[in-house]
C-alpha cells in the first residue's frame, strides 16, 4: 500500500492554520506545526521537521505580522518572513515537493485606482512589505514552477488577533468607535482562503503567483459598519456602540499604511473549484463560527 502523502502546514496556532487544520483533504495527511515544532529561527529545525514529514506539499502561513514593530526591527521581520523562507523553499527543493508562501498587498505601493494584479509593479512601503517581497522572491527563485506566492489582504479568522474579533470586543463595550475610511480595500475570511490553499496543493499548473480576497471594495470604517450590523443580527447587543468615519492623519502609526489594497481575484482559481464569495457574504458565513470560537477560547 503507497505511503499516505502528506501536506504541511506552517502557523498552526494563527488564524490560517487554525482554519486549515478543519479541513482534511481526502487521500492526505494533514500535518500542521507551530512555533513549538518549528521556530521559523531555527533553521536545523525548519530543515528537521520537513525532512521527517516528507510533505508533497507546504503550505506556508506563519508569518511576522506586527507591522508596526517591523519598522524597528526590520531585521528580525526579515529573518522570519525571508530568510526562513528561503531556508524552507531549499528545503523543499531537496524532496521535490511545492510550496505555496502566504503574502500580502504591502507588496504593493498602496497608491492605486485599479486592483492590483499579479504581474503589477511592487513597491512596498513598509519594512513588512519589503521582508514579505523578499520571501517571495526567495520561494520563486529556488522552486520555479513548485512555488507559489498567494497574496491576500484583510484576513480574519476565528482565531488570533483581527479586525472583526476586535471591532466587536470594542462594540461589546459600547465604544463610540471613530474608524479610518480613506484605506480602501478588500476583506477575507480565513476559512475561505484555507480553502482554496488546500484546493492549490491538490491542484496542479498552478501559475507562480495569484492573488485571493472576497470580492468588492470598502473602506476599514464601511467593514466594521457591517460587523457592527452583522452582530446585531446574531444577537449581539450592539445597540449602544456606534462606528463614525475618521480619516487616517488622527490615527498615525509607525508603519505606513497603503491607502489602497484591492486585488484582482485571480482567474487560476477557477481551474481548482474555487470561486470568489463577496465581503458581505463571507462574514455573514464567518461570524456565527466565529462567535461559537470566542465562547471556547475567552
Amino acid at each position: 500500500m503507497p505511503e499516505q502523502k502528506r501536506f504541511l502546514v506552517t502557523g498552526r496556532n494563527g488564524q490560517l492554520g487554525h482554519e486549515c487544520g478543519l479541513i482534511a483533504p481526502q487521500g492526505y495527511d494533514l500535518v500542521r506545526v507551530g512555533r513549538e515544532e518549528m521556530d521559523l529561527s531555527d533553521h536545523a529545525q525548519i530543515a528537521k521537521v520537513i525532512r521527517e514529514v516528507q510533505p508533497s506539499f507546504i503550505l506556508h502561513g506563519a508569518a511576522w505580522t506586527a507591522v508596526d514593530l517591523a519598522e524597528e526591527k526590520e531585521q528580525e521581520a526579515f529573518a522570519i518572513n525571508a530568510t526562513a523562507a528561503e531556508v524552507m523553499a531549499s528545503c523543499a527543493a531537496e524532496i521535490d515537493a511545492r510550496l505555496a508562501f502566504v503574502s500580502t498587498d504591502y507588496v504593493f505601493s498602496g497608491e492605486g485606482d485599479a486592483p492590483w494584479r499579479e504581474d503589477d509593479p511592487v513597491a512596498p512601503l513598509n519594512a513588512y512589505g519589503r521582508s514579505k517581497l523578499a520571501g517571495e522572491q526567495a520561494v520563486l527563485g529556488i522552486l520555479g514552477e513548485r512555488g507559489h506566492v498567494v497574496r491576500t489582504s484583510w484576513v480574519y479568522g476565528r482565531r488570533g488577533n483581527n479586525f472583526v474579533r476586535t471591532m466587536l470586543r470594542f462594540m461589546e463595550q459600547g465604544r463610540a468607535l471613530k474608524v479610518v475610511d480613506d484605506q480602501l480595500g478588500s476583506p477575507t475570511w480565513a476559512g475561505g482562503l484555507a480553502v482554496a490553499l488546500i484546493a492549490l496543493g491538490l491542484g496542479e499548473n498552478a501559475p507562480s503567483i495569484l492573488h485571493y480576497t472576497d470580492g468588492g471594495i470598502i473602506s476599514w470604517c464601511d467593514f466594521a459598519q457591517e460587523i457592527r450590523a452583522c452582530g446585531i443580527r446574531n444577537g449581539l447587543a450592539l445597540e449602544e456602540s456606534s462606528v463614525n468615519p475618521c480619516p487616517s492623519t488622527e490615527y498615525p502609526t509607525p508603519a505606513a499604511r497603503p491607502s489602497w489594497s484591492p486585488m484582482h481575484f485571480s482567474s487560476a482559481w477557477e481551474g481548482l473549484g474555487i470561486t470568489q464569495s463577496t465581503w458581505q457574504d463571507a462574514l455573514q458565513l464567518a461570524l456565527p463560527l466565529l462567535l461559537r470560537e470566542n465562547d471556547k477560547v475567552t
